[in-house]
């Protein structure tokens, strides 16, 4: 079985023998190679040791709390000694370590988080029917969503092949060559995947998490694997993944509903749902999570996920969600992917931008999208700035990097 691909190939072997018997870690580790990232990770949390996760290319001083002298530190603890790979699962399975992670850091400075093992594998599925998959890794995996995809399919001894930050031809290569059935990453992922050229029948499971999606994206989607169920997860780094959905509209469990708000269209999360941190803010034992959202069926607990509550944009007066102008943007024809953002105005408050991608082969002019968009948004929402760009910038987590 096979762990992961990337610029060498490793086996489950090669990560017990990596592991058992050795009585070292870091318990900050920073590295860009993901075997060694990955042999550390479960090394110490077989082991209930704890751990503070940090991007390859971070520098302490943009995280509080942690000192450029503590990186990359061996500490030594009581070696433990596997016989195969099932008692390492177990053992992680029971492991009392806490996992320290930070937010992305997009909007302001990096928060600390703390997990425990059970809230970062709360989602993950166990069985004989998830055995045998093959799992597209696309996410940073010192971050929640990363670490879910490892774990779940670490658990299930899956393979993992690495794609995150490699290119559209990279990615369709991987697929086809190593046979991906499941594939988890951001709607910027999957927008970049555009234009395509043929379909992938291999991919049974297609999961979009992290951003809004649209019904563009999720069409293309469908000609692309088109064999696949296609869902969405809505999770984040305090809370790690809750719920998931199909198309764009999310569902509360019956069982976990009471754990949830609604106030002024913010979705507020009980504490017991989440992990620890100093900077979490409480409204009777409420997090306010930041997530505008909209009821679609409020007795069976069904909502469509609006926007983050700090990206809208103040203009002339009226609060504008880039999300909707962006899905508008993107649901024209030859346009691969939009990012609309806000420019200070000392008169509007802010001047409605957009910078877009087209696909390749196609021409649109400013003009052409803004004749476009009047047709189906208000005046005040439609960008008076509009940039073509080769190319969108991306946080570390892979996400649309917003102004």
């Amino acid at each position: 079985m096979v762990f992961l691909y990337d610029s060498e190939t490793y086996t489950y072997d090669d990560l017990l023998k990596a592991i058992s018997g050795s009585g070292i870690y870091y318990p900050l580790y920073r590295t860009k190679e993901l075997f060694p990232y990955f042999a550390n990770l479960v090394k110490a949390l077989a082991a209930g040791m704890p751990l503070t996760l940090v991007d390859s290319d971070i520098n302490a001083s943009e995280i509080d709390g942690v000192n450029e002298s503590d990186i990359n530190i061996e500490r030594s603890f009581t070696p433990k000694y596997y016989q195969n790979m099932d008692e390492v699962v177990a053992a992680l399975q029971q492991s009392k370590s806490q996992i320290t992670i930070f937010t992305s850091g997009t909007t302001g400075q990096p928060k600390k988080v703390v997990h425990s093992v059970a809230t970062l594998t709360r989602a993950v599925r166990l069985g004989e029917k998830y055995s045998g998959q093959t799992w597209a890794y696309a996410y940073n995996p010192t971050h929640m969503a990363g670490l879910q995809v490892f774990f779940q399919a670490f658990e299930n001894l899956n393979t993992l092949v690495n794609v995150f930050g490699k290119t559209r031809e990279v990615v369709y290569q991987q697929i086809a060559d190593k046979q991906i059935t499941h594939i988890s990453a951001t709607p910027t992922f999957y927008r970049l995947l555009l234009p395509f050229e043929k379909s992938y029948d291999s991919v049974i499971r297609v999961t979009l998490g992290g951003e809004k999606s649209d019904q563009h994206l999720y069409d293309a989607i469908r000609q692309i694997f088109p064999n696949a169920k296609i869902n969405n997860v809505y999770a984040s780094t305090e809370a790690g993944s809750l719920f998931a959905a199909k198309g764009d509209c999310f569902q509360i469990p019956e069982t976990i509903r009471d754990k949830f708000k609604v106030v002024d269209d913010e979705l507020l999360i009980h504490k017991s749902l989440l992990g620890s941190s100093e900077s979490f803010k409480f409204t009777d034992d409420f997090y306010h999570s930041g997530d505008l959202i909209e009821w679609v069926d409020k007795e069976s607990g069904l909502f469509r996920f609006k926007s983050r509550k700090n990206e809208l944009i103040n203009v002339g007066g009226y609060k504008v969600n880039p999300g909707e102008v962006e899905e508008a943007i993107m649901a024209m024809e030859g346009v691969r992917q939009a990012l609309v953002y806000g420019k200070a105005n000392s008169i509007l408050g802010n001047v409605l931008c957009a910078d877009v991608q087209l696909e390749e082969g196609f021409t649109l002019t400013e003009l052409d999208i803004k004749k476009q968009l009047a047709s189906k948004l208000q005046d005040f929402k439609i960008p008076r700035r509009i940039r073509f760009v080769e190319e969108m910038s991306l946080t570390r987590t892979g996400k649309l990097k917003r102004t």
